[in-house]
């Protein structure tokens, strides 16, 4: 079986921003806070992962009341 090469051209960057290290990449405009890495992405204090699934349960627990 022969290998066939093709080029590169038309292959262009993804149009949204890259992640800039320990920036935070959350929200609409960028939040850009000091922040950690996590297996999402980096986030600062208030978008860490554990924060955004207190804040979902206590929503679930107002709309239930």
């Amino acid at each position: 079986m022969s290998e066939v090469r093709r080029e590169a051209g038309g292959i262009f960057p993804p149009p949204y921003p890259k992640n800039t290290p320990h920036e935070c990449g959350t929200g609409q405009p960028i939040c850009g806070k000091p922040a950690r890495l996590y297996a999402v992405g980096w986030r600062c204090d208030i978008h860490n992962p554990a924060a955004w699934a207190a804040r979902q349960q206590q929503d679930d627990g107002e709309a239930a009341a």
